[in-house]
């Protein structure tokens, strides 16, 4: 019987946190539309672009000050969860908003750190305020991570897996029940909201090219998955001495310095992975490598300097377009391509196999499948070079 309310309240909590995650995804989609399109188009304010995000920098920096770290990292979530068996929700509303300025200010991050931080605080919240599953107050934190990333990357049995391969308890299928309730509840007021789902279909693949550039390509994406980690904790080194509201403004400068340069890389990715998966053809051979490397170096950039967010987007964005860069170079097919570096690349910056696998089928043909599998199974358990810092999971 208990098992029963338990699932039912899991149900409940799904429908919530889509309802939540639906609120919070509107208010960045409109917010950056606002900020970064109708004010432009309608004022012409002279370095306006360079401004905002060293604004938004500043504000960040000021509630950060005032407030701690915010928001939280997936990590930094999970490290509380297990010490204290709950998440803080009193300052969820700061921490709202910081997430905001974050997503709105041009970083090169997405929304599923925050929405984590946001969902945990709300679930501690709802269920100590039950007393009928107070004592499953950590089956249903887990439920609140499932359920998020199962939204946000628009794949319930991702979010019930990833979840699975970071937390403590084994409850796949409550996580994958809540995660359903969820998403429908996200669809279904998706139909309200002009903000297009993140659903991308790669064609079938035509010819497969067995020769030494497969090792190559797959090496790439490795190489860059390195890359990635490295910059990462190294700039976190670099600049963990500096002071908050100095480091954030730093932050701004930088993001600034990318929208008068490269505009494609601001943002986590989503909407720009959309366009070039029609448009990859039209853009210069080695802009795409130029792009997939800087995506790369921008979002440890923007986590280092105090701009906190999920890089499971930025790292998409930089595979799929580094697998276009070799698609042109070695005139392969592209779907096969793009199979080989998001499989590598993913799997040295994430290592979380079974989670990256079934992120990766929603996105390419049953035809590329294997290799999927093969390559992710074998390069996450390649050891890590010991100069690089271990990933952070999702």
């Amino acid at each position: 019987m208990k098992s029963w309310i338990v699932s039912g309240y899991a149900i409940v909590l799904g429908i919530i946190i889509g309802l939540v995650s639906w609120l919070f995804l509107s208010v960045v989609y409109k917010g950056v539309h606002f900020v970064w399109h109708t004010v432009p188009e309608k004022f012409d304010v002279r370095l306006y672009l360079f401004l905002v995000p060293v604004l938004a920098g500043v504000l960040i920096g000021l509630l950060q000050h005032r407030y701690g770290r915010m928001p939280r990292l997936m990590p930094e979530v999970l490290e509380e969860r297990k010490g204290t068996g709950r998440i803080d929700y009193r300052l969820i509303g700061f921490t709202t908003l910081t997430a905001l300025l974050v997503l709105i200010g041009g970083a090169s991050l997405g929304p599923e750190a925050a929405l984590v931080g946001i969902v945990g605080g709300l679930t501690t919240w709802f269920s100590e305020r039950i007393r009928y599953v107070r004592q499953e107050l950590g089956e249903l934190q887990e439920v609140g991570h499932a359920v998020v990333l199962g939204i946000v990357f628009n794949a319930p049995l991702f979010g019930a897996i990833a979840a699975e391969e970071t937390e403590r308890k084994k409850q796949p299928m409550l996580n994958l029940l809540a995660t359903l309730a969820g998403i429908g509840t996200f669809y279904l007021l998706n139909q309200l909201d002009e903000r297009p789902p993140f659903i991308i279909k790669f064609p079938a693949i035509e010819s497969v090219q067995i020769d030494w550039s497969i090792l190559l390509i797959v090496l790439g994406g490795m190489i860059l998955g390195w890359l990635y980690l490295v910059s990462e904790h190294t700039l976190m080194r670099l600049f963990s001495n500096i002071p908050i509201l100095l480091l954030t403004t730093l932050g701004g400068i930088g993001i600034g310095g990318m929208a008068l340069l490269y505009p494609d890389l601001l943002f986590s990715g989503e909407e720009t992975i959309l366009e070039y998966v029609d448009e990859w053809q039209l853009i210069p051979l080695y802009t795409l490598l130029l792009y997939s490397v800087l995506k790369l170096l921008f979002t440890a950039f923007c986590l280092a300097t105090g701009w906190r967010g999920g890089h499971i987007y930025p790292l998409l964005f930089s595979s799929f377009t580094l697998g276009y860069f070799f698609s042109l170079l070695f005139e392969i097919d592209m779907t096969f391509s793009v199979v080989l570096t998001t499989s590598a690349l993913l799997a040295t910056a994430m290592r979380q196999p079974l989670a990256i696998i079934v992120l990766l089928v929603l996105f390419f043909p049953p035809n590329s499948w294997l290799y999927i599998f093969a390559i992710v199974a074998i390069v996450s358990k390649i050891p890590l070079p010991s100069f690089i810092h271990s990933p952070v999971k999702a």
